[in-house]
Order: C-alpha cells, then structure tokens, then sequence
C-alpha cells in the first residue's frame, strides 16, 4: 500500500537526484580525447569516422595519445580510404605520446602516426605551424596543412585541429 509517507520520500528522493550535478566535459585535461571530440563541433565528421572504424575504444584509453583531427571542411576533401572510416588510414592521424607544440619543436618538428608515416612542420608560424606528412626519410610530400587549434588537452593526450587532411603521396 502507499502511503503519504512513502509519496513524500519518494518525491524527495527525485529532487535530491535532480539537484545532483554532472560534470560538463570541457578540453580542461580532465576528460579523454573522444569525449574532448565530441565537443568541438568543426571536428564531428572525423569523431564519426574514428567511431565507425572501432578506433574510439583506443582513444578514451589510457594513452597517451596526439590525435590530428581535420575539420569537417578538410574532412569532406579527404579520398574514400579516410572517409570510409578505413582505421590503418586513420592511424595517419594518431601518435603515440602527449604531445605540445613545443614537445613536436623538440623532437625536431616530427611525429611519427601509428602507421608508420611522419608529420613534420614545414613552415607556418610558431602560432600555427604548417605540417605535412612524409614516408619514412622522404621528403614531406602530399597535403600540408595549418594547425588551426593547437594544444587541446585531454585526460589521455592532445588533439590538434587541423585544417586538411594529411595523406603522404
């Protein structure tokens, strides 16, 4: 049977969830790179594809990871491979390591993917570097493109958001 008692626990029981409070995710370091993704709006079309391709259980690990993420208007210039959401392709985009710009200074202006293929700053300005991607010892060749957002942190690593695509030729 219920009763007045009951109603009025139950009831005060619902307000106190209520007034719980839920931590917005916010790129303060506090939060792993899919979760830090999904709230950067210019990157959607690759949080989907890195989704798609199995590659988002990877990134809310441990890590660390650096993740360069295109925005959606380098992304809907990307070949199939990348937009199909082909994870070896993606892994073009994705380091081992926490890794600033100043860290990818230091380490003379190269990052090696999880593919095998190097990034490597080719000019641009401190603020905004320009990168391109490179086979092995070759020279950088395919698209370049300007880090447009450095250094957002994430609990698991760094992402870079940036304006193409990076495909070595």
């Amino acid at each position: 049977m219920i009763t007045r008692r009951s109603l009025f626990a139950a009831g005060g029981g619902a307000l106190m969830l209520a007034g719980c409070e839920t931590a917005q995710v916010a790129a303060d370091g506090r939060f792993p790179i899919m979760d830090v993704l999904g709230i950067i709006p210019e990157v959607s079309d690759f949080r989907s594809a890195l989704r798609r391709a199995d590659l988002d259980d990877l990134l809310k690990g441990p890590g660390p990871y650096t993740v360069f993420a295109p925005t959606n208007t380098a992304w809907g210039g990307a070949p199939p491979d990348f937009r199909n959401a082909n994870p070896a392709t993606l892994r073009n985009l994705i380091a081992a390591g926490r890794l600033r710009l100043p860290d990818i200074a230091a380490r003379g202006n190269r990052v090696r993917m999880l593919s095998g293929v190097d990034i490597r700053v080719v000019g641009g300005t401190p603020a905004e570097p320009r990168i391109q991607a490179a086979r092995g010892n070759a020279a950088p060749s395919g698209a370049s493109g300007s880090i447009v957002r450095p250094n957002i942190l994430c609990s698991n690593g760094i992402i870079h958001v940036i304006g193409a695509v990076l495909i070595p030729s």
